[in-house]
């Protein structure tokens, strides 16, 4: 697994190269060395910042290349104009990764981190700058835009249903004013001479439109009633068609002689069972002298046979039983197949019986609804003949009452012109009615709307709340290794009322039961503080997944034994650990990487340690 690196004209180098193997690595000189170069050099392989120092100072170009197990990258640098820039594949491309590396794993001294704890600063900013990438303050933006939106949509559903009550309160009074005014008609028909007289046909014509509306019902009723009797008839018909009883007279006959014989075989069976049992009996248990006289010779047994007293053989007694045997074999394999027969026999005339059944019970059905249908059709005929007759009597009616009177013409326009705005009023109403109707749908996209939004800044806060966790769990390692002056620190977070989220995270440090800032701590501490701020971060965005390499440089301030526990430290969290160090800093226990081969610029300046 080790890392090969080729470096050319990148900040104090000139060329080198450098073998990284798992674990620690300490590149150990004095200044002017090439050591931060080596670790800028990875960092530039890596995918971290890059500025004009990067590239050696009066050089146009310089390279890194990278060798791992599995792949290789190279990045070349290239000054234009007085900026440089990088070309080529680096190990990190994805733009959130390169943020998280150099926030979080790329520790040197202008690490980001480590500076806001130097200065006492807010790491908030720090700490979620990878979310960044992740554009969840847009995300949210836009979705408190839609839901604005959909909010107002709801306003205007709301305001709709406020308007329903005036509206129905316009339609009722419209509606009263129409009856008004059909009341007034009404009475000025009752001046006229023939006033009783268009009273009562007025009341006829109602009377008459009643029925005829009853009788319409009525002969609507029968129809449907019939068609679904028509319906239910054509079905059964169709379904006692489907059905074909099979023509077997002789079933029962054959059925029942077919277990007669059954019986029979049995009783034979048994008797024959008997029989063999016995003789057989007789000859294997050694009986023969009990039922007959024996004549014992050399080649069979002379006897006289006990049942007819005939002279015979024990080898013909055998026979006959070996006979007996066989001709049972015969009968209950008869009698086998006879059961089968029966079996089968008794299911058909299950399945004859079964579709008789069906087929009764169809044609019962049947007979009862051609019995309702004719029914049914013979009252409809009834119904249609009286709707024709109460129709007559309302075209008739009508006919009279068409007869009008100059003088309700003007009446007659005032209660058009009412229905008309009535039926506008109507309109308007049952467009209210549709919008509000849509609250329901737009409460629920303004709660999916919210769920949407608080996920997302449940992200922020998910990611704040694990960099919080590490940060303690860090510090337990760190107290229990280091032993510093302070006993406890910690992030406290600061929500901002107005949002609900975090707006910042505030160091808070320990000492004595009392806090202190940064300026009563030694550099050492505050060097440790820093770097437990960079682990908290590392372990909420996982950055061990995505680069597997810390870097440390400039950390003169830690002691030689605490600098070698905190690499030791580091190494259990990643697989590659590179940091600076003075010589007197003593073994790290892992790869050392000696600069003695490299070509430096102050090989070329004359600089001094």
């Amino acid at each position: 697994m080790t890392w090969d690196l080729e470096i050319s004209n990148i900040a104090g180098i000139r060329d080198g190269t450098a073998r990284i193997q798992p674990g620690p690595n300490a590149v150990q000189a004095s200044n002017w060395q090439g050591k931060t170069s080596l670790v800028t050099a990875i960092r530039t392989v890596l995918g971290g910042e890059i500025s004009t120092g990067t590239l050696t100072d009066g050089e146009s170009e310089g390279s890194v290349s990278l060798q791992t197990p599995t792949d290789e990258y190279e990045v070349t640098l290239q000054r234009n104009a007085g900026a440089v820039s990088r070309s080529g594949t680096p190990y990190l491309t994805d733009e959130q990764d390169q943020i998280c590396a150099e926030l979080f794993a790329f520790l040197d001294e202008d690490n980001a981190i480590r500076t806001a704890v130097r200065d006492g600063g807010d790491l908030t900013p720090y700490l979620i700058q990878p979310l960044e990438q992740e554009n969840i303050s847009e995300q949210i933006q836009s979705l408190q835009e839609e839901r604005r939106r959909v909010e107002a949509d709801l306003n205007d559903a709301e305001r709709a249903a406020e308007k329903l009550t005036s509206k129905t309160e316009q339609i009722n009074a419209l509606e009263s004013k129409l009856e008004e005014l059909q009341t007034e008609l009404a009475e000025i028909d009752g001046d006229t001479a023939e006033s009783s007289d268009q009273e009562a046909l007025q009341d006829k014509l109602a009377d008459a439109r009643q029925k005829r509306e009853r009788a319409e019902q009525r002969v609507s009723r029968l129809e449907a009633k019939i068609e679904s009797l028509e319906s239910q008839i054509e079905e059964n018909e169709a379904a006692l068609e489907a059905i074909d009883i099979p023509s077997a007279p002789d079933l029962k006959a054959e059925l029942d002689d077919k277990q007669q014989r059954v019986r029979e075989l049995s009783e034979e069976i048994e008797t024959l069972e008997t029989l063999y049992n016995t003789n057989e009996r007789v000859l294997d248990e050694g009986h023969l002298d009990l039922v007959a006289d024996v004549d014992r010779q050399i080649d069979t047994d002379q006897l006289s046979c006990w049942v007819c007293g005939h002279e015979t053989t024990r080898d013909d007694i055998q026979a006959q039983i070996d006979a007996l045997s066989e001709a049972i074999a015969e009968r209950r394999e008869q009698r086998s197949t006879l059961k089968s027969d029966v079996s089968d026999l008794k299911e058909r005339q299950n399945e004859i019986q079964q579709q008789r059944r069906e087929k009764q019970a169809l044609e019962d059905d049947l007979s009862s609804l051609r019995s309702t249908l004719s029914e049914s059709q013979a009252e409809l005929e009834e119904a249609r003949a009286e709707l024709d007759r109460v129709t007559d009597r309302v075209d008739e009616l009508e006919s009279q009452v068409e007869e009008t009177d100059d003088r309700r013409s003007t009446l007659e326009q005032e209660i058009a012109r009412t229905e008309a705005t009535l039926e506008q009023r109507r309109n308007v109403k049952s467009e209210l009615e549709d919008e509000a109707a849509e609250r329901e749908d737009l409460k629920a996209q303004i709660d999916e709307l919210s769920q949407e939004i608080q996920s997302l800044r449940a992200r922020r806060e998910h990611v704040i709340a694990n960099a919080r966790e590490a940060f303690d769990d860090a510090l337990e390692d760190v107290v229990e290794k280091f032993d510093p002056s302070f006993e406890t620190a910690r992030l406290e977070k600061h929500v901002d009322p107005d949002t609900g989220e975090t707006a910042d995270l505030e160091l808070i440090i320990a000492r004595d039961g009392r806090e202190i800032t940064v300026d009563a701590m030694s550099e050492g501490e505050v060097e440790l503080v820093g770097f437990i701020a960079a682990l908290a971060g590392y372990e909420a965005f996982s950055v061990a997944d995505r680069v597997p390499c810390l870097l440390l440089d400039d950390v003169g301030g830690l002691a030689s034994e605490h600098l070698q526990t905190l690499v030791d430290y580091l190494s259990d969290r990643t697989e590659y650990v590179v940091t600076t160090a003075y010589p007197e800093a003593g073994d790290f226990g892992g790869t050392e990487l000696s600069p003695d081969d490299w070509d430096v610029v102050s090989d070329h300046t004359g600089a001094v340690a």
